[in-house]
């Protein structure tokens, strides 16, 4: 991803400027090609960023992207990103949509989902979050679509960070 360098020289300069003492962060983890038997190669692992400037550091990213920093809840994309996930989403268009990108859609109900693309159909896309047993019922087109994760960020309690 093209973003990668320089969202690490913000994130160490935001918790410089923070003052946060003891903090060893690594790059992000080597990207996961399949996960429970869903392929999610074009999905972003999640970096570990102290809870303190972790929504910062996401706004930041997304300013960058011309997107939005949105805070994750629920299980459904476990173990990939947990409750409280800081995604960064993306404006594309519909027709660059690819199989294992997590997106963000609305659904009937008005909620915005983060699910991952599974499979092309005629009446758009099939997704599915990683911890569900079958796909969702209502799939992505290009009228409920929101955008493509781009950046996660896991927010985490204390002073030191540990890597997967």
């Amino acid at each position: 991803m093209v973003l990668r360098r320089p969202k690490l020289v913000i994130l160490f300069l935001l918790i410089s400027l923070v003052g946060v003492g003891g903090i060893q962060a690594k790059p992000t983890a080597k990207p996961v090609k399949w996960m429970r038997g869903i392929y999610m190669a074009e999905s972003p692992v999640p970096q570990a960023v102290p809870e303190a400037i972790a929504k910062s550091v996401a706004d930041t990213v997304a300013r960058e992207v011309g997107g939005a920093a949105i805070r994750g809840t629920g299980n459904s994309m476990q173990p990939l990103y947990n409750d409280g996930v800081i995604m960064v989403v993306a404006p594309t268009d519909f027709e660059n949509l690819k199989r294992g990108q997590t997106v963000v859609y609305k659904n009937r109900e008005g909620r915005h989902v983060a699910h991952v693309l599974v499979a092309k159909c005629k009446t758009g896309w099939r997704v599915t979050g990683l911890n569900n047993r079958t796909h969702d019922g209502q799939g992505v087109n290009a009228a409920n679509l929101h955008g493509v994760v781009v950046d996660a960020f896991q927010p985490v309690t204390g002073t030191s960070l540990a890597s997967r």
